[in-house]
C-alpha cells in the first residue's frame, strides 16, 4: 500500500512541478514579447532622435557660416560694406499697390490695343 501511495504521491508532485514549469515558461515568454516590443519602440525613437540631431547640426552649420553672418548683419542690423548704399523700401506702400487691381483705361479690346502699338 505504501508503494502505491508513494507512486501516486510522486506522480502528483511530478505533475504539479510540470504544471508550474509550463506556467512559468508562459509568463517568461510574455515578458520576452513585451521587452521585444519595448526594444522596437526604443529603436524607433532612437532613429528619430538621431535624425533630429543631424538636422539640428546642419542648421547650426548653416547658421554659423559666413554667408549667414553677413545676411544677419545686412538684413537685421542694416550694416553695409564700405562704398555700398542701403535702400529701405516701405513695405506697406508696396502691399497696398499690389492689392489694387489694374484698371484698364481704354474701352478697346486687346487686339485693338496691340494693333495700335504695332502700327
Amino acid at each position: 500500500m505504501k508503494k502505491v501511495l508513494s507512486n501516486q504521491l510522486v506522480l502528483l508532485i511530478s505533475a504539479l512541478f510540470i504544471i508550474f514549469a509550463i506556467v512559468s515558461m508562459r509568463q517568461n515568454d510574455n515578458k520576452i514579447i513585451n521587452q521585444d516590443q519595448n526594444l522596437t519602440q526604443i529603436d524607433q525613437k532612437n532613429r528619430e532622435l538621431r535624425q533630429e540631431i543631424s538636422q539640428l547640426e546642419n542648421e547650426i552649420k548653416a547658421a554659423t557660416s559666413d554667408f549667414a553672418k553677413e545676411k544677419l548683419l545686412r538684413d537685421e542690423l542694416l550694416l553695409q560694406k564700405p562704398g555700398e548704399y542701403v535702400v529701405l523700401l516701405d513695405e506697406s506702400v508696396s502691399e497696398e499697390t499690389a492689392s489694387e487691381p489694374i484698371k484698364q483705361e481704354s474701352e478697346q479690346s486687346v487686339w485693338q490695343q496691340w494693333q495700335e502699338v504695332l502700327w
